[in-house]
Order: structure tokens, then sequence, then C-alpha cells
């Protein structure tokens, strides 16, 4: 009797998971179709998870991208004057946030591990008479170009051009551009190494 009560077991369990997956595939389709609906502009082959695209019609995602739950998708500038680009083979981690007034490039092939953030806004803090909120932002370009591999919980600053094949180390702060095929890490992140063999 005991076997007989896991056999049947084992078929509900199978059971349930594939019509789990269905479901999930379903929600997924019904995601990309409403996020279309309202301008994304998304290529073929992506996988998409319960993400949040706060302009829709602001942001490009290319062919063969898988992007996590909880990704945050924010264009906070100026209407069309500030865009998310995303290429081609690209995988981003859960509750991984873009956020941007300018202009935001990843090129294709790269890595962005979860928890990473990237925000191209800087407060401005001169005048001690008024609260920094009230004193506006400065907003500069990121561009992340391509077979990047950058670490969990790391943060890229506005202004910051990450090279061709760069890693960047977990936990990072990148404040300054990053010459191709170099290892970063460290807050404010640093040189650790090159890639190219000498």
């Amino acid at each position: 009797m005991g076997s007989s009560t896991a056999e049947n077991r084992s078929t509900i369990t199978r059971i349930s998971f594939r019509i789990r997956v269905m479901l999930d595939q379903f929600s997924k389709k019904s995601r990309v179709t409403w996020l279309k609906m309202q301008g994304l502009q998304i290529g073929k082959n992506n996988e998409i998870g319960k993400i949040l695209v706060q302009i829709p019609e602001q942001v490009i995602i290319g062919n063969d991208c898988v992007l996590e739950d909880h990704v945050r998708l924010r264009t906070g500038g100026a209407w069309k004057q500030s865009i998310i680009e995303i290429g081609d083979n690209n995988f981003i981690g859960h509750s991984t946030q873009i956020n941007v007034g300018n202009h935001f490039k990843i090129g294709r092939d790269c890595m962005i591990a979860p928890l990473c953030v990237f925000s191209d806004a800087h407060h401005e803090f001169d005048d001690l008479n008024i609260p920094m909120k009230q004193q506006g932002c400065i907003y500069n370009k990121i561009e992340v170009r391509d077979d990047v591999w950058i670490g969990s919980g790391s943060v890229i600053l506005g202004g910051v051009t990450i090279g061709t094949g760069v890693v960047i180390a977990a936990g990072a702060v990148v404040n300054k551009s990053i010459p191709d095929y170099e290892i970063w890490g460290g807050v404010p992140a640093k040189k650790i190494k090159s890639r190219v063999k000498e």
C-alpha cells in the first residue's frame, strides 16, 4: 500500500508540475504581449520574467535575452529622451534595477548578476541653503559594451562606459569608465588585473 501511495503522489506531482509550467509560459507570453501593446520594442526568443517597466515605449530589448523576475526598467527623464536599450543574448538577474534619466545601453552577450543597480542620476548639493532633493539632478549616459560580466550587487553610476570583455567583481561600486578586458572590484571599483595575457 505504501508504494502505491508513493506512485500516486509521484503522478500527481508530475501532473501539477506540468500544469504549473504551462501556466507560467502562458503568463510570460501574456506579459510580453501587454508590454508590446504599450510600446515596448522586443525581439524574438526572449525569456521574460515578472519585470517592471515604467514606460514601455522607451525600452528596447533585442533577441535571445533572459530577464529574471523583478528586474526593474525605469526611464525617469524627459519623455522620449531617456531610453533603455538592451542588445541581443543578454542575461539580467533577478531584482536588478536600471534607473535612468538619460540613455542606458547594453551591447550583446553580457551577464548581469542579480541585485545590481544602474543609476545615472547625480543629485546636486552645492547650495547649503536649499535641501538637496530640491536642487535637481544631472543625468549621464551609462554604456555596457559586449561580453561583460557584472557580479551580484554591483552599482554602476552615471557617466560610466564599461568596455568590451570587462569583469566586475560582486559588490563593486563603479564610478569611472573601465577599459576593455580588465577585471575591476571594490568600493570604489579599481583595476585588479587585465584579462589580456602579456
